[in-house]
């Protein structure tokens, strides 16, 4: 036998936002007056705040507006904020039609509704099979917390992941003076720390390949649909392309090599400033002989003169 009058619980609205500041539970209550000759149809809401409880008509529904249908068996679609009431006639028959709230818009619509003959018309007495708030908060409570946790883990995967880069970075992508070069790098953010080594290899003047890999320190971190792992790979080639300009930097080898020819020519040039000295002193020491020779020639010369105008005077005086 359906019911005829009745306080019937349809329906637990919560809406938890992940951040925001719980909302109060809300509970929406269907009172048809209980008096089957009362036209007005109230929708109450009940909100739960802490020890403060609170009911409050939201809507009303006039059946002698609407030829005087009961709605009956209804529900709450939290998903779309929306009470749905089955429609049926003074006999408790049911129409095809359905009666919608919206509780958002506070707006009434009717629209049809299908029913398949899988069940009793005749026995049909719905109910309406609620959620326990406490049970809805308490998961709630519990899946907010997992995201929190999933939300930290996935910071600090993401700070990984930088650290890891960033360690990458620092590893050699070419050779440049040897066939092999490899080094060690670091990298660090957000409190993230990771070490990486690689290796490049000259394969010719034009080719260079290279390979390396990091780990980030802390492990690998789960951030609910899937993980960032804890370590990553690198490898690359590198093609030079166009006219190969020689570089202007000397290698070490060379830099020996004309170190040894500079100290070299630099001893050389000590030896030929010796030698200069040694034949500065000997040709000082000719011109200084020289110069007696010709002091030497020049009294020999005024000998000569003299000798040669007393003969000459000589003979004069013979003559005479």
């Amino acid at each position: 036998m359906k019911k005829l009058f009745s306080y019937l619980f349809i329906g637990i609205l919560t809406i938890p936002f992940l951040g925001n500041k719980s909302k109060a539970d809300e509970n929406y209550f269907h009172n048809d007056g209980g008096n089957s000759s009362n036209s007005l149809i109230e929708i109450i809401k009940s909100s739960v705040n802490g020890n403060t409880n609170e009911l409050s008509v939201i809507t009303t529904f006039d059946r002698s507006l609407n030829n005087n249908v009961r709605l009956e068996d209804g529900w709450v679609d939290n998903s779309l904020g929306k009470i749905f009431f089955k429609e049926e006639n003074s006999s408790y028959e049911s129409t095809g039609r359905l009666w919608t709230y919206s509780i958002s818009e506070d707006l009434w619509s009717v629209g049809s509704l299908t029913e398949d003959s899988s069940y009793s018309e005749s026995e049909l007495d719905l109910v309406k099979i609620s959620a326990n708030p406490y049970t809805s908060v308490k998961t709630n409570t519990a899946n907010i917390s997992t995201n929190t946790s999933n939300i930290k883990n996935l910071g600090e995967g993401v700070a990984g992941s930088t650290a890891l880069t960033a360690a990458l970075t620092a590893l050699p992508q070419t050779a440049k003076e040897s066939k092999l070069s490899c080094g060690v790098g670091t990298g660090a953010y957000s409190s993230r720390y990771a070490v990486g080594f690689g290796c490049a290899s000259k394969v010719n003047e034009r080719v260079d390949i290279n390979a390396g890999g990091s780990y980030v320190f802390g492990g690998s971190k789960s951030y609910g649909g899937g993980t960032l792992d804890s370590g990553v790979v690198k490898a690359g080639f590198v093609f030079k392309l166009g006219e190969l300009s020689k570089p202007t930097q000397i290698s070490f080898n060379d830099k020996k090599i004309i170190d040894k020819k500079l100290s070299t020519l630099e001893e050389n040039n000590k030896n030929l400033n010796a030698e200069l000295k040694l034949s500065k002193a000997k040709n000082d020491e000719i011109i200084s002989q020289n110069q007696k020779l010709l002091a030497r020639l020049e009294k020999l010369e005024n000998i000569a003169l003299k000798f040669q105008s007393s003969s000459e005077m000589i003979s004069v005086a013979t003559k005479d």
